[in-house]
């Protein structure tokens, strides 16, 4: 009788215990939705180290599927969406990421002042910017038949250098047409955009298809196609494995980018995702994301410690900066490129 009574009790102690091990385990998990190979592994697991946490990493490719999985239910599904600038004014209107409270991040004064009140966010009250670059032409010196310096090469037959492949990311590829044309990467004009979607079809009829910015420029490493949009940061490392590998933004100008970290108002662990953007948010962690991916930081205590901090393909000059623009929150002028886009990728 003592014995089971012993049993008994023992038992008891034991079940708040068992109880509080699922909610225990569930607390620790970091569920991050992220690009495609955009986040050094050593890095995700000092995090895991220091906060005795899991973290669980779902990558995408094309930014238009990663809204539309959230918007269909998969917003439940993370905690911390790591996703484009201009995207995030519509997830906020929608509720669908968090107002940041920023006493929860104290590290957000490392970053650069450029990076802290951006027009897309002002005064960065939904996202905290993780890493930037900027869009322009990978290619294979081996490969092409003449200059690579002008959007031309995919949108002027006269002016092709060889097979190329265009960007899945709609702001991002017409956004390059737009520039080709002489326009506002963010113009609204019914006008220009009709030209735009005219000179994407024709191009659309010559390429090789369309590719996530990752696998475009593995396509150009293999020498499968001569040319391709590309990210900044991708043709870097692609650089570094082939030295005839080579980016340039071209003489028309492009887009100047930031990736942002937010927290999706379903967040089953908040907190957890507070503490990983102040943890992105130390110099030497910023360091060893820069680093190990080959964009720029916004965090200026950490330029220093950047290997590439003088290559002029992550930190471009002035002049060419002054070529550049952001990509903006379009409102309800949206619709008129889902439209565009919608027609381009059918035909």
């Amino acid at each position: 009788m003592k014995k089971f009574l012993a049993k008994a009790a023992a038992l008891l102690l034991l079940l708040p215990l068992l109880t509080a091990c699922p909610k225990q385990q569930g607390a620790q998990t970091l569920r991050i939705y992220n690009w495609s190979d955009y986040m050094p592994e050593a890095v995700i697991q000092e995090f895991e180290r220091r906060e005795k946490a899991k973290v669980v990493l779902d990558t995408y490719d094309d930014p238009e599927a990663m809204i539309s999985k959230l918007q269909a239910g998969g917003d439940s599904e993370y905690d911390l969406v790591i996703l484009s600038d201009y995207l995030v004014g519509q997830l906020a209107k929608q509720g669908i990421i968090l107002e940041l409270d920023r006493s929860k991040i104290p590290n957000f004064k490392n970053l650069d002042p450029s990076f802290t009140n951006p027009a897309y966010d002002p005064q960065s009250r939904h996202s905290v910017v993780y890493q930037w670059g900027t869009t322009g032409l990978a290619y294979r010196e081996d490969r092409v038949k003449g200059p690579v310096d002008s959007w031309g090469v995919l949108f002027d037959p006269a002016q092709s250098v060889g097979s190329f492949l265009l960007l899945t990311e709609m702001r991002e590829q017409v956004g390059a047409a737009l520039r080709y044309l002489g326009a506002s990467v963010n113009s609204t004009d019914p006008t220009v955009l009709e030209r735009a979607k005219q000179v994407l079809l024709e191009a659309k009829r010559r390429s090789q298809g369309f590719a996530g910015g990752t696998d475009a420029v593995q396509q150009v490493l293999s020498g499968n196609v001569a040319v391709a949009v590309a990210y900044s940061g991708d043709a870097f490392r692609a650089m570094q494995e082939n030295p005839r590998v080579k980016y340039v933004i071209p003489k028309e100008g492009g887009t100047l980018w930031s990736d942002v970290l937010t927290i999706l108002s379903k967040s089953k662990n908040a907190e957890l995702a507070y503490r990983f953007i102040n943890y992105l948010l130390e110099p030497e962690v910023a360091a060893k994301v820069s680093n190990g991916i080959g964009y720029g930081t916004p965090v200026s205590p950490a330029l220093p410690m950047i290997e590439a901090r003088d290559n002029p393909i992550i930190y471009p000059s002035p002049e060419v900066r002054r070529k550049l623009e952001f990509l903006g929150d379009l409102g309800p002028a949206a619709d008129l490129y889902n439209r565009l886009w919608a027609e381009v990728r059918a035909q």
